[in-house]
């Protein structure tokens, strides 16, 4: 942005006003002190990420006693537009950690193996019954007897196989109605996860995401060991502060939060589950921050 930010400036001048210093509004909103002076000074671009800009100045203008609504509306040319704005942005494959669904197991796959072996024991008695006509010769030249239909039975029931079909033709019918009943067996492979949660970047020990297409409505904290557990929203309002004992389950519904900061004491004694999905800690450290805004594309 070139030039001065009349919104920057309206905003530091409100914060004067009530004697509100930055470090305080830096505690306030756990947003670092150098992006609330970029938001004073106009600098969106050197926010984390375009969305950030709306989210970080909304919960600014809450901070100070401000309603953002009337805010966007009267700055709407200063504030960044994904949909009108081109910006350099990693792929949202590199950006974007999706949980995938296990596939369940193809049921034609665990046919065919099966179907093998059975082919292959049929040839195996075929390959004995040809040996046994040519072995059946005398040696005066006269042939001996043709008893490969009592070998064949004592072979199968030797193995424990089923006789083989009458004609090549109804083999190949039953096969077909068979692979054809497995083909119609399959299951659907289960939807992937409707919401989007992405990765933005960690700072020390707290890593920030976004959240699009969804809400923090079902969210499970489960205990496996000890560990402090604390859980507010950005305006510091507290929804658990405490250190459950193991095994303790710590369930939350934060559907109509926009931003949750999630702190872990001791995150190696911690599964944490997002909307049902397990939540992978970014850092490897003890003591993580993990700080989820939820992207209401509407606004946007």
């Amino acid at each position: 942005m070139l030039g001065l930010s009349e919104l920057g400036q309206h905003l530091k001048e409100i914060r004067e006003q009530k004697g509100i210093s930055l470090d305080d509004l830096q505690q306030t909103t756990k947003i670092q002190k150098r992006y609330l002076i970029a938001i004073e000074e106009g600098r969106f671009d050197t926010l984390p990420g375009i969305f950030y800009a709306r989210a970080f100045v909304k919960t600014y203008a809450e901070a100070i006693g401000l309603d953002p609504d009337p805010l966007f509306d009267q700055y709407k040319n200063e504030l960044p537009n994904p949909q009108r704005e081109a910006v350099t942005l990693p792929s949202r494959s590199e950006r974007t950690k999706t949980v995938t669904p296990p596939k369940k197991r193809n049921k034609k796959s665990s046919f065919l193996p099966a179907l093998a072996a059975i082919i292959f024991i049929t040839a195996v008695v075929v390959g004995i019954w040809i040996m046994a006509q040519g072995s059946g010769a005398r040696e005066d030249g006269a042939i001996a007897p043709d008893d490969s239909e009592n070998l064949d039975a004592e072979f199968a029931d030797e193995v424990g196989i089923p006789e083989e079909p009458e004609s090549e033709e109804e083999t190949g019918t039953e096969e077909t109605e068979e692979l054809d009943e497995v083909e119609e067996e399959e299951v659907e492979p289960e939807p992937e996860p409707s919401f989007t949660l992405t990765f933005i970047e960690s700072s020390g020990n707290t890593s920030y995401f976004e959240m699009k297409d969804g809400q923090l409505s079902d969210v499970l904290i489960e205990l496996n060991g000890s560990s402090y557990i604390d859980v507010k929203n950005a305006l510091g309002r507290v929804f658990y502060s405490g250190q459950p004992p193991t095994g303790e389950k710590v369930t939350l519904d934060l559907s109509a939060e926009e931003r949750i900061v999630f702190n872990f004491g001791a995150s190696q004694n911690v599964d944490f589950f997002i909307n049902g999905e397990e939540f992978e800690f970014p850092l490897d450290r003890t003591h993580q921050k993990v700080d989820i805004i939820i992207i209401d594309e509407a606004e946007e």
